[in-house]
């Protein structure tokens, strides 16, 4: 019943990296092997032919004095082999804001990569997979909101983080996985307007129902629009014939029914302490309701035997990146991969921002 995780990916013979010893290779690749915690997939064979990629990359990061930031549905290699820091959107825009380095490098999807920008415009923000989109900040345009402001004047708007920076300069206040709940309640007024992500919206709906109204849109994550309560029934009936006592823990974009068959809810960041925190206490048989980068994460930072059960459902866009992306933008970054933006919209999309961390801290 294990979750069958995907083979490492392949390097594809983009960009070539600088030659090293032999004894440098070898002693990268244990490194790596060690750091992601998964020999069967990330065998020591594999981490030989990416160790060059990583040496090269974390030697330009210090010649030029690059800060790299991963999202946590980014792959091992990444996150383990080159990331100064892995986090959810919320920890990772204020690690942008408040870096000491004038570069940002952002492996993730364009949205948060933007965010990086908005927060830091002075700095250069280096994305290294344009075309790495996200299906959630693809279902609403600035246009879409200034039609709902239109319709619903005076009504405050939030929207989820995963939105461009377009989105987020039509709006009052930005929010993450982690902190749309508390953002939200506290909000003035006795409506809401909340975009783009529906089961989000309709999370909202039934936690604050006599307090407000809350107005949502239609958009979906790709990834976990496909899980469903009904599998999670079928998966918890399977696990209670093993005698597993299974433990469902589920991500706040997924479906209300979902969210009704899970025993936690939380933000990826959330999700992983909450399943560390479940192998220390012996419970080791958990479902991560998710992208499946998740449970690579779980895997690399428990001490304890873990038994992580399901199917794992890639992101394609957060796949995108490969570590010859990363490599090749640090030495010579395209102009499409260098983040600009408009200084109204960095203006107006920094302070629904700027919001966000003020009602986060309240």
């Amino acid at each position: 019943m294990s979750m069958d995780l995907p083979a490492a990916p392949k390097t594809q013979g983009k960009v070539i990296p600088k030659i090293y010893s032999e004894e440098k290779i070898e002693e990268e690749a244990e490194r790596l092997i060690n750091a992601i915690k998964q020999p069967e997939r990330w065998t020591l064979e594999h981490c030989k032919t990416i160790a060059a990629y990583t040496l090269e990359i974390n030697e330009l990061k210090k010649e030029k004095d690059v800060y790299l930031i991963a999202h946590s549905y980014q792959t091992p290699d990444i996150i383990y082999g080159v990331a100064d820091e892995v986090s959810d959107s919320y920890s990772l825009s204020k690690s942008a804001r408040d870096a000491e380095q004038q570069i940002i490098l952002f492996s993730s999807v364009r949205f948060m990569a933007e965010t990086a920008k908005i927060l830091s415009p002075n700095k250069l923000v280096i994305h290294p997979s344009p075309e790495a989109g996200c299906s959630l900040s693809e279902s609403i345009t600035a246009k879409d909101v200034r039609k709902l402001k239109e319709k619903y004047p005076g009504v405050p708007v939030a929207c989820y983080i995963n939105t461009t920076a377009e989105v987020k300069a039509e709006v009052d206040v930005c929010v993450t996985s982690s902190n749309y709940l508390k953002i939200c309640e506290n909000l003035p007024g006795e409506k809401l307007i909340f975009v783009p992500d529906k089961f989000m919206g309709e999370h909202l709906q039934k936690s604050l129902v006599g307090k407000k109204d809350v107005i949502i849109y239609d958009g979906v994550c790709e990834v976990h629009a496909l899980f469903t309560g009904e599998k999670i029934l079928s998966w918890r009936e399977r696990a209670n014939e093993a005698g597993i006592d299974l433990q469902v823990l589920s991500h706040p974009e997924c479906s209300a029914d979902v969210l009704e068959e899970s025993d936690f809810i939380g933000s990826s960041e959330v999700l992983i302490k909450e399943s560390i925190k479940l192998g220390k206490e012996g419970k080791n048989n958990i479902m991560l309701i998710t992208e499946c980068g998740t449970a690579d994460r779980v895997l690399a930072e428990t001490n304890d035997e873990m038994n992580i059960i399901g199917a794992c459902v890639m992101c394609r866009h957060m796949k995108t990146t490969l570590l010859e992306d990363i490599l090749q933008s640090l030495r010579d970054p395209r102009e499409d991969q260098i983040i600009n933006l408009e200084q109204e919209v960095i203006e107006k999309a920094r302070f629904s921002l700027e919001e966000m961390f003020r009602y986060a801290e309240i």
